[in-house]
């Protein structure tokens, strides 16, 4: 399930500079209010079938990168030039999810950035995009960078671009590894898959936890691509998010229109 939320952005309270690598700031104030009511939360999960704990090795939900009509760019800062800005979120959980987000976000206000910069942006409206259904092929485009980390023999970190051969294998394996664990079983359906790049992927390095010890840069890529899949596995990763580091606000995408 699906929500646009359009924001207006409070620039006379904290002004209208984030950092140019906001993702993670924005993926733990997101998670913070949708888990800040534990009991909310919970009531939540398990009214749909799912138990707390299922949302730590994978994220049962994802977040775009925010919607600006207009910016400017100035070393490491992203100015907003715009008065308002979008941003969407995608739960796998279904059942009173509408009136779950509506209660955690109608009218209230985040407080995104860095300890350099910040702004504060306020909850106008909520729309619900949900799909209704999912053809077996679906092109999509990546509304925050899909990241795919492999972890070498001698512990150092390989971040793995769409283009390279064997990218196939490593995102039906990641799809069906996410559905196994959400569901407890394997999927036994035909999965019919096949995966076709549309654009050239852009390389986005992303900062995280910036200006403190454990500030680490995370590489992702940007595209739009071709997939057939069975329905049940497209509304899964559509709701979930696509690849690694979905818990820092990677891995958000959309079905092209």
């Amino acid at each position: 399930m699906r929500f646009k939320l359009i924001f207006t952005v409070k620039s006379e309270y904290s002004g209208n500079v984030l950092p140019v690598s906001y993702q993670y700031e924005l993926s733990s104030c997101i998670h913070r209010m949708l888990t800040g009511n534990k009991e909310l939360y919970e009531q939540w999960l398990r009214i749909n079938g799912f138990l707390p704990e299922m949302n730590i090795r994978y994220r049962l939900f994802s977040i775009s990168n925010f919607y600006i009509p207009k910016i400017k760019v100035e070393a490491d800062r992203l100015f907003i030039l715009a008065k308002r800005v979008q941003l969407w979120i995608s739960c796998l959980p279904e059942r009173c999810t509408e009136e779950f987000i509506n209660t955690l976000f109608a009218g209230k206000s985040l407080l995104i950035g860095d300890r350099h910069t910040q702004v504060e942006l306020q909850v106008d409206d909520i729309i619900k995009t949900d799909v209704k259904t999912y053809p077996e092929t679906i092109s999509y485009l990546s509304l925050s960078p899909i990241v795919f980390v492999h972890v070498r023999a001698n512990r150092s970190v390989e971040y793995i671009s769409p283009d390279i051969p064997g990218y196939n294998e490593i995102l039906l394996n990641h799809i069906l590894e996410k559905y196994r664990y959400f569901y407890g079983k394997d999927f036994t359906g035909d999965t019919n898959f096949n995966f076709e790049l549309l654009t050239e992927p852009k390389r986005k390095g992303i900062f995280i936890k910036r200006f403190t010890r454990d500030e680490s840069k995370i590489i992702g890529y940007m595209y739009k691509f071709k997939l057939t899949l069975h329905p049940v596995l497209h509304q899964l990763i559509h709701n979930t998010g696509l690849g690694d580091k979905v818990n820092l606000g990677f891995g958000c995408i959309e079905i092209l229109e």
